[in-house]
């Protein structure tokens, strides 16, 4: 068994992996970058930062099988605690940019418990480069433009997500040591 280094000040690095993610949830669109850690097995830095951050012992993650192997699954046992679920209604996922797992298949919660509703963690190649998604919504305070390099099975969600605030799926696309965030509030058009 393989146990890599989680963040080197882990008080203070957590709590400011915390605010970056909340800036990127609070203000869709903008790229953050987290602070640097050894990625375990497949993962990039950012999507290992993102679960060292919000999963525990008490949110289960559902883990697409690209990314499903021993160093994951050891250093998310040892550092978070988190149990690992094959049900697509878990709070988090953790998925490969070629997955060719259904987006719609996770939990958009419903009108009693919007809060089981599921956060993607969706590991991409790049965060520019890609089609351009135009967003409005919360947290903009005009139109914004981004182009991050998303599969064709995002941007068909995208195309067809239905906005039934306070239901919805969330979206985090990390990339090396960046991400940023589509929360299921954001009106995107997919250009």
């Amino acid at each position: 068994m393989t146990l890599l280094a989680s963040f080197s000040h882990p008080v203070a690095d957590a709590q400011h992996a915390f605010r970056r993610i909340l800036k990127a949830m609070s203000e869709p669109g903008v790229m953050v970058s987290l602070p640097s850690l050894p990625a375990w097995g497949r993962t990039s830095v950012a999507a290992t930062a993102v679960l060292m951050t919000l999963v525990d012992r008490e949110t289960p993650l559902w883990i697409d099988e690209r990314f499903h192997d021993d160093a994951l699954l050891n250093n998310l046992r040892f550092h978070t605690g988190a149990p690992v679920t094959d049900r697509t209604d878990a709070p988090f996922a953790l998925l490969h940019a070629k997955s060719a797992v259904d987006i719609a298949s996770f939990s958009p919660g419903d009108n009693v418990s919007p809060e089981k509703s599921s956060t993607l963690i969706i590991d991409v190649a790049g965060l520019s480069g890609g089609l351009t998604l135009r967003l409005r919504g919360p947290g903009l305070m005009e139109t914004r433009a981004i182009a991050p390099q998303l599969p064709e099975s995002v941007l068909k969600f995208l195309r067809k997500r239905a906005h039934t605030f306070p239901q919805g799926i969330d979206l985090i696309f990390t990339c090396g040591e960046n991400m940023m965030a589509l929360p299921r509030t954001t009106n995107v058009e997919v250009c």
